[in-house]
């Protein structure tokens, strides 16, 4: 029998390799974790901000189911029924323009107007820290002379 005995140089290449490839993929799975713990906080970002938004769409909704919030329109409204650490606030309701509502003849008494009204809705989360405002435009129909220009 014959021993064959590899040179001095090829020893521990094997091992050498091995750990080179370990390092390579510890590091790209070191990378895939961050990427994910990343992608996670984003989407919990966008879901609180969303959430914010659709406070706020809320809060809009209550200030145009009630007429007598655009009749005294300087005071702030601030909306109830979020949810728990959420406020709105409902501000700057300005009348834009108003023209006389169409079907109505100028003859009669009290001819209503199509009003333009301009407004923002600034929802805060406590818990989250989201925060946003909106801005809305509404038409709506009053009596003539109720918008203040």
């Amino acid at each position: 029998m014959s021993e064959r005995r590899y040179g001095s140089r090829q020893e521990g290449a094997t091992l050498l390799v091995v750990l080179v490839m370990l390092v390579v993929l510890t590091l790209f799975a070191v990378a895939v974790i961050n990427l994910s713990n990343m992608n996670a906080r984003a989407v919990g970002n966008m879901q609180q901000r969303k959430n914010a938004e659709m406070a706020a769409q809320s809060a809009i909704e209550q200030v145009l189911s009630t007429s007598a919030n655009f009749y005294s329109p300087a005071a702030a409204i601030t909306v109830a029924g979020l949810p728990t650490g959420m406020t709105a606030t409902v501000s700057n309701r300005v009348c834009l323009g108003a023209t006389p509502a169409t079907g109505y003849s100028l003859a009669q008494q009290l001819v209503p107007e199509d009003d333009y009204w301009d407004f923002q809705v600034t929802v805060t989360d406590s818990v989250s820290g989201a925060a946003t405002v909106v801005h809305q435009g509404a038409k709506i129909r009053m009596l003539a002379n109720n918008c203040p220009l």
